[in-house]
């Protein structure tokens, strides 16, 4: 069975952990308070940019078709791409979410991707079927 000192050690560690709890909250020498952390002091406004600067529908089209090495000419007329949402992860660089009901495919495709500004235009440098 269990010797006297595993259980007087358990006992221990239980009234210790009682009382040492309430002081584990409090900021600690050289941890400073957490609302001195980065995270607070982020913007996020700057994070999500206005649905102005995104890139349009028709931009987000011709960027996936070129992206993926598809022909816009064939296949664009009956496909439809929407920009869902957009939040900057770059200086230059936006996170997309796209709707696409692409003419050959049966069903509306959710598509994650990456675009770069490049002289006041979009290019998708990165794209990912959800």
């Amino acid at each position: 069975m269990l010797g006297r000192g595993f259980l007087l050690g358990v006992a221990v560690g239980c009234v210790l952990g009682v009382y040492v709890a309430p002081y584990l909250s409090r900021p600690t020498v050289g941890m400073g308070n957490v609302s001195g952390s980065i995270l607070p002091q982020m913007n996020e406004a700057t994070a999500v940019p206005e649905r102005g600067t995104w890139p349009t529908d028709d931009q987000a089209k011709a960027q996936l078709f070129a992206l993926s090495k598809w022909d816009l000419n064939r296949h664009g007329n009956g496909s439809t791409v929407s920009v869902k949402r957009g939040m900057q992860i770059a200086d230059q660089e936006i996170a997309c979410e796209l709707s696409a009901q692409l003419k050959w495919i049966d069903g509306e495709t959710q598509i994650e991707g990456v675009f770069q500004e490049e002289g006041g235009d979009w290019k998708m440098i990165a794209a990912k079927n959800r």
